[in-house]
């Protein structure tokens, strides 16, 4: 009995500390190195210390709680690390919106609306756009995909009739020469924002500037009160972001689990906010999506990348809408 205890407890020790060095070792690597060469060396220090004091020092408790004292420490200064506005940011995430709702009246300031150039280029363009909250009559999701069934990035687009469409979308603010790294976002080397962009904006930059995105846009059955409810939820999330930025996690605070948390106390938890490629599928589960098909034959259906480019510039979001078979426009319900 002694002899599993023992063993239960050595088992115990090496595992929490194959976790707890690996952790670090990516702190070390992506927040103290930078991701440089000399990162590599820290990441190497470290490893190599560890197992020399493993294998030379004796109790395995004693290098063990050495161990979690010098990783306590470690947690205390990387826990200090605070989110910033202020950085080197690309062109495209180098701009916060503002949003100011004055009775009936909506401002938006910094509406993204960045041109994508065959040629691979980006001419970043803000604008100012207003709309009013009484004309709010319809809200659509983009879905997009890019290689794996079980990744998707959600965008949602309120319908404000004849003031227009507006979008949401919740990414990584990108520093300036930073790419998306699903590893790196699990440290502290990314910032969240909230895009507020034009449709077109929104589309083209997947269909057009990044390679191989699938793009499906549904119509979303809610009513009126629901769809006012969320609109002013991203409208809190995006002036909240203007004093006090907050980092991006690849799995806590993405694209789809803001939307969990902005929603709190309003939505059932599923496992595919976690995985959420399968986002569309909880919708269609959900009854938020058309069910007058299979769920295949409408994600067939609405997939959109052929149609919004070649989608004149003028009337852009009425186009697709009305090349889009299964684009139902469910008017809201009133309660």
């Amino acid at each position: 009995m002694e002899f599993l205890v023992q063993t239960l407890i050595t088992t115990l020790i090496y595992t929490a500390t194959v976790i707890i060095v690996a952790w670090t070792a990516g702190a070390l690597y992506y927040d103290v190195g930078r991701a440089s060469r000399t990162a590599w060396i820290l990441v190497i220090l470290l490893i190599s210390v560890v197992l020399l004091a493993y294998s030379l020092w004796v109790p395995l408790w004693k290098p063990f709680l050495s161990l979690l004292a010098i990783f306590s420490l470690f947690l205390y200064w990387w826990f200090s690390q605070e989110p910033s506005n202020d950085r080197e940011w690309e062109p495209t995430t180098a701009v916060l919106s503002k949003i100011d709702i004055r009775d009936d009246k909506i401002t938006i300031e910094n509406v993204r609306n960045a041109e994508y150039l065959s040629s691979g280029e980006i001419v970043p363009r803000y604008d100012t756009r207003k709309y009013h909250m009484s004309k709010l009559c319809g809200l659509d999701s983009l879905v997009c995909f890019w290689g794996s069934a079980w990744m998707s990035h959600p965008i949602f687009i309120f319908d404000f009739g004849t003031d227009g469409r507006v979008c949401f979308s919740i990414e990584v603010r990108y520093r300036l020469g930073q790419k998306y790294s699903l590893l790196a976002s699990l440290y502290r080397q990314q910032e969240l924002i909230y895009h507020v962009c034009d449709e077109r904006d929104v589309l083209l930059r997947r269909t057009k500037h990044f390679h191989n995105h699938d793009v499906y846009l549904y119509r979303i059955k809610a009513t009126q009160q629901e769809v006012r409810r969320f609109f002013l939820d991203y409208a809190d999330q995006v002036n909240d972001l203007i004093e006090h930025p907050r980092w991006y996690h690849g799995l806590t605070t993405n694209c789809t689990t803001s939307i969990y948390a902005q929603r709190e106390g309003e939505m059932v938890w599923d496992w595919r906010l976690l995985f959420n490629g399968k986002l569309d599928q909880m919708m269609y589960d959900r009854k938020r999506l058309d069910r007058s098909m299979p769920f295949e034959t409408l994600k067939q259906e609405s997939w959109v990348n052929e149609i919004a480019n070649r989608a004149p510039q003028d009337s852009f979001g009425n186009f697709i809408r009305s090349e889009l078979s299964a684009y139902n426009p469910t008017p809201l319900a009133n309660n």
